[in-house]
């Protein structure tokens, strides 16, 4: 990528980040749901964590935790993604009570940002809204899950000062751009495609990884370090395939 497209890159990343602030507050709303699948685990955890003997069995708490996050993210993330497919959140159809309806995508700014931004072409577009995303899912993941987690452990658990430390930086860091590259090109994918067959797909994937977290813990509870490693090539392969089908179903749109 030369200098100049790079400096293109960084117009466009703040572009995306600024239009996505004007629907943050929606986040916000999926974030009070997504509390309450936190608080219905906390005690769970809070037992995980004062029993463990060991950093294995921490290390397993702290996946349970990002796993869980990972959920809630799922939920606040959508909205966000859908905004910057250019998919309307379904105000229209609620109004005309299509309540089954998906949302027509509008390509209109993505029209404009290729025509009024000099040098500019659809896979920077691509990566300045995966950019703009990775951005507000830390900042989600670190500010609203994790650092209130990690004092409620401090305060109610009564974990050690290197426990909560710990777990306020895999979780918030390390963990959250692990589950970046499985969320985030899901969601782009499942937004782009907008069909009853792409969405049923993504329901069934998406109930999959959560019966696959289920019947595995007796294994991550075993091999904590074994399962976090092999876990992260997972997310990547699979969220890279999310990825290549996003890019190719964009890339052959019409925008003219």
């Amino acid at each position: 990528m030369s200098k100049f497209q790079k400096t293109v890159f960084s117009k466009l990343y703040r572009y995306y980040c600024a239009k996505l602030l004007k629907k943050l507050w929606i986040s916000a709303i999926w974030l009070l749901y997504s509390l309450l699948i936190l608080w219905s685990s906390l005690k769970w955890l809070n037992y995980s964590l004062g029993s463990a003997n060991n950093w294995q069995e921490k290390l397993a708490a702290f996946w349970f935790a990002s796993f869980l996050q990972l959920i809630s993210l799922m939920l606040m993330m959508s909205p966000l993604v859908s905004y910057l497919v250019g998919r309307g959140l379904g105000w229209e159809e609620l109004k005309e009570k299509q309540l089954f309806r998906v949302p027509k995508i509008s390509r209109e700014e993505d029209v404009k940002v290729l025509i009024f931004t000099p040098d500019v072409d659809r896979q920077t577009v691509i990566w300045a809204k995966f950019a703009a995303a990775f951005t507000y899912l830390v900042a989600l993941n670190f500010f609203f899950l994790t650092l209130p987690l990690t004092i409620y452990f401090l305060v109610a658990a009564k974990l050690g000062m290197l426990a909560c430390f710990s777990f306020l930086l895999l979780n918030g860091i390390v963990f959250a751009v692990v589950n970046f590259f499985l969320l985030v090109p899901f969601l782009f994918y499942q937004q782009e495609g907008g069909s009853f067959l792409v969405y049923l797909l993504c329901f069934i994937f998406l109930i999959l990884l959560i019966l696959a977290g289920y019947f595995l813990r007796g294994f991550v509870s075993q091999y904590p370090l074994v399962f976090c490693m092999l876990s992260v090539p997972l997310y990547i392969l699979v969220g890279y395939l999310f990825f290549s089908l996003y890019q190719k179903k964009f890339l052959k749109n019409d925008l003219d």
